[in-house]
């Protein structure tokens, strides 16, 4: 295998991650099929995957067929669902979510406690701990047995490497030691990563990521989120930036942001602005264009149009091959056909099937965590 311009330690790890990925979609999957379909030699999967082997993440679980030219069964591997359990949580600005799953991202307890900006960080984590906490008193002993850590997912500028939530936006101000606060309370390894990052991994595992190597991924939640996935890697670059698509400025005279700019994406299509225009239930978006009055139903489809903006601007740099919409306020067709319309009313060769909405929504809240937590074990990457 040849790549211009990468190194061998590039290749490895971007055939390691092709083989999770065929691995996560196929559940079981031999060596010889996977060095078929990923365009590798039975060696160097072999190479690849047998550290995993050792460190318990792919297990072998039986047989099946023959292979050709062989009177051998194929040998299966699977990754070790059943024994890997993690907390996985989500940190928003109005609530989090908690919940004890494994890498498969199959949840064991969920709950959801209300995001506390009164409290310091220090007695929020806290709370989050002692949620936790109380959630494994509820799993079977097995499984609380098994939870091998807990990832955390946060908006906002995040440095991984030393989990700190630089600056999680609308969440805190100042700079948090999210890994070293609750790896104290839990007494478990702790990894932090900002969440819209985090889901772009769950879909590069286990959604239409697996299909394609170049995509857009965009939250409209709690907040506007974004991530940028090039040649089937999150784009994240030394400054500990990503793509924060919410904090584009589509409005030079806008308010001032959370992250200090003026008239950001955000500042117009947050969650908080939208239900002082209309109040509504975050996953009801669509319910306030239908029973709004033609004022409000104006000034909903003028943020929707700020929003196509964005996208059809972040297109011209990122050149994605699919849009892949996320978060309680696309959950209704109407909207997204709203965001649809807008676009190419924008740029008429936008093609509709560009844009598509997460079929990982159900799984949205904790799915991000797992396939962070999964990408780190696999890359043996620090804890």
């Amino acid at each position: 295998m040849h790549q211009s311009g990468i190194n061998m330690e590039q290749v490895k790890s971007y055939n390691r991650a092709m083989i999770i990925k065929y691995i996560c979609e196929h559940k079981t999957a031999s060596r010889v099929d996977i060095a078929s379909e990923c365009g590798l030699t039975p060696a160097a999967v072999t190479q690849i995957i047998s550290p995993l082997i050792r460190d318990e993440i792919i297990i072998e679980v039986g047989t099946s067929g023959k292979q050709k030219g062989a009177g051998r069964r194929k040998v299966l591997l699977s990754m070790n669902y059943e024994n890997i359990y993690l907390y996985s949580i989500n940190i928003g600005r109005i609530e989090s979510s908690i919940a004890i799953t494994d890498i498969n991202g199959d949840v064991a307890a969920m709950t959801h406690i209300p995001t506390d900006n009164k409290a310091t960080p220090e007695q929020y984590l806290k709370v989050i701990a002692n949620a936790c906490v109380k959630l494994s008193d509820g799993v079977k002993e097995p499984i609380r047995n098994k939870i091998k850590g807990a990832s955390v997912g946060i908006p906002g500028v995040v440095d991984i490497e030393n989990g700190i939530a630089v600056r999680a936006y609308g969440v805190w101000e100042q700079s948090v030691s999210v890994k070293q606060i609750l790896a104290k309370e839990l007494g478990i390894p702790v990894i932090i990563q900002n969440d819209v990052n985090a889901f772009a991994r769950a879909e590069l595992l286990f959604g239409d990521g697996r299909y394609k190597d170049n995509l857009l991924i965009v939250k409209w939640g709690q907040g506007v989120g974004g991530a940028v996935v090039i040649d089937g890697n999150v784009y994240g670059n030394k400054e500990r930036k990503t793509a924060e698509i919410g904090h584009m400025i589509v409005d030079p005279q806008g308010d001032i942001c959370s992250c200090g700019k003026r008239g950001c994406l955000e500042t117009m299509a947050s969650y908080k602005k939208l239900n002082s225009i209309i109040p509504f239930e975050l996953e009801n978006f669509a319910g306030a264009f239908e029973k709004g009055d033609e004022k409000q139903k104006k000034e909903l489809e003028e943020v929707i149009s700020l929003f196509a903006l964005a996208l059809v601007n972040a297109c011209e740099l990122a050149a994605p091959e699919k849009i892949i919409l996320c978060g309680p306020l696309f959950k209704d067709e109407l909207v997204r056909n709203k965001l649809k319309q807008s676009m190419i009313l924008i740029d008429p060769s936008f093609k509709n099937d560009r844009l598509i909405f997460t079929k990982l929504y159900d799984k949205e809240e904790y799915l991000g965590p797992v396939a962070e937590f999964l990408h780190r074990a696999v890359f043996g990457l620090k804890f």
